[in-house]
């Protein structure tokens, strides 16, 4: 939310290579599209926005559903990817602007049904402070799709690789790998975080929950379709959702409680 927040200008096609065309990424876009039109399908045609939504991979299908949708990034070039991608498909209905997340209450008009912010808040220098305003773009009525750079998934990692130092530090890295997330969320911050925005978790998945141990890495390629339907299978189990290298939440102003 600051100059210190990372900018991923000039980097959007090492993003679409090694992340969005990955099964890692797969694997994400399969349990965010899941969630969420769980959710959806009990909606009719809805007002969303999406936060830090980068060239809009999730944003572009809820258009195409009949959404009407708004993606908000402060890298134009991952932006310039988004409205291209828009322009060939003929979407009317799904705008892209320049905005950091602190100034969106001040440059948006409105509030918004859905608020989407995945894979955004590892990147912040206040995350707490840009929950807030999440809570703030959304309707009385109005749910938030939040998914988080998970601190129990980043030890598991951290422990099965024997990266005990790293650990033992606090795991900071003494190198920053620009698209390696440095800044996990724990979930019991974000628990205490949502208390206090009075909301309630009515869907819960893990993501990656056993991806990145799979040994035989040529699995990732050749078995991509079983991998994801495994993930599926588990991502809602516990304890399997609780490990996850991220975890999703849908929140909404009403709705039953889930304990993280």
């Amino acid at each position: 939310m600051n100059s210190s927040d990372q900018n991923f200008n000039n980097r959007n096609t090492t993003f679409k290579k090694n992340i969005y065309g990955t099964s890692k990424g797969l694997v994400r876009e399969a349990v965010l599209m899941r969630d969420l039109k769980e959710y959806l399908d009990l909606k009719g045609p809805l007002k969303i926005l999406d936060v830090g939504g980068g060239q809009g991979q999730i944003a572009l299908q809820l258009a195409e559903l009949g959404h009407e949708v708004t993606v908000t990034d402060i890298s134009t070039e991952m932006l310039n990817v988004g409205r291209l991608a828009a322009k060939d498909k003929q979407l009317t209905n799904i705008e892209f602007y320049e905005l950091d997340l602190k100034n969106l209450r001040e440059q948006l008009n409105g509030h918004f049904d859905l608020v989407l912010c995945h894979a955004v808040f590892e990147w912040l220098s206040d995350p707490r402070s840009a929950f807030s305003v999440l809570k703030d773009m959304c309707t009385n009525s109005g749910a938030i799709s939040f998914m988080f750079y998970n601190h129990v998934g980043q030890t598991l990692s951290n422990l099965i690789y024997a990266n005990f130092d790293y650990i033992k530090a606090g795991m900071k890295a003494k190198k920053v790998v620009k698209l390696n997330p440095q800044s996990a969320l724990h979930p019991d911050q974000v628990l205490n975080w949502i208390e206090e925005e009075g909301l309630s978790i009515t869907i819960k998945s893990g993501v990656r929950v056993f991806h990145d141990y799979i040994r035989d890495l040529e699995k990732w390629q050749s078995d991509t379709a079983n991998i994801i339907e495994m993930e599926l299978t588990y991502s809602r189990q516990a304890p399997y959702t609780d490990i996850g290298r991220y975890m999703h939440l849908i929140l909404e102003n009403k709705g039953y409680k889930v304990n993280l």
